[in-house]
């Protein structure tokens, strides 16, 4: 859990659109180095109920890599990684980070969301000492932002931005959408936490700002609003 707030101008590693998050009335804290959004000046059980009902969660600063090639995916089973059968599907792992097959050639993972475990550095250095044969390093971390959109709620807000039916008979968890949302190219990844459904977005870090303002307009109705981490990591461990 990140420690005591601070200044996010202390860190280079800090949110794509963190004066946003600020205006917003984000709380920093410090996470391994990073600035993170801790909360937004209520309890965690405030936000934690926010959550459940339609919250926006920024984790960008969280770890997060990608690899694509011919043999991408038989490196990453080679590595210790469960890789299913099916583009377009996810599956946890057992030290709580996501592994989304997008594509017979590519997949993305994301760090588990306490950031204890730090698979994804390791399969970054894995990667550049090893290079295997055609199975390269996609640097998301750098090129891709990630949300977090969560609640009972959020497939009706979804509805408002995005073609692609969210509801959970259409889209159950560990399923894929590579969709468009407010008219910009995402991946949603349903990842519920627990019984609450969850959406894990990853789209271009330079629209971090834009997307941002467009999911607090569409959840605005629903009275839906940003969420902090630190509620996110206490629904998780639940």
């Amino acid at each position: 859990m990140p420690g005591t707030f601070v200044h996010t101008t202390d860190f280079k590693a800090r949110s794509f659109h963190y004066r946003t998050l600020l205006a917003d009335g984000a709380h920093f804290a410090e996470l391994s180095g990073c600035a993170i959004a801790s909360s937004y000046g209520a309890s965690i059980e405030e936000e934690s109920a926010r959550a459940r009902e339609l919250g926006l969660v920024d984790l960008s600063p969280l770890p997060r890599t990608g690899f694509r090639g011919r043999r991408a995916l038989e490196w990453l089973k080679k590595a210790g990684l469960h890789v299913g059968d099916d583009n377009n599907f996810s599956w946890l792992q057992e030290d709580g980070s996501i592994l989304a097959r997008l594509a017979d050639t590519e997949a993305l993972l994301l760090g588990d969301l306490s950031n204890n475990s730090g698979t994804c550095a390791q399969l970054d250095s894995g990667v550049a000492e090893e290079e295997p044969e055609s199975c390269y390093h996609v640097p998301r971390r750098d090129l891709s932002a990630w949300f977090l959109v969560t609640g009972a709620l959020a497939d009706v807000m979804f509805a408002k931005l995005c073609g692609v039916d969210m509801r959970r008979a259409k889209l159950p968890s560990g399923m894929i959408a590579q969709t468009s949302i407010a008219r910009m190219n995402a991946i949603s990844i349903r990842s519920n936490l627990g019984d609450m459904p969850a959406y894990h977005l990853v789209f271009d870090s330079a629209s971090a700002d834009y997307l941002w303002r467009a999911l607090k307009d569409a959840m605005t109705e629903f009275d839906g609003k940003p969420v902090g981490y630190d509620a996110i990591v206490s629904i998780a461990r639940t």
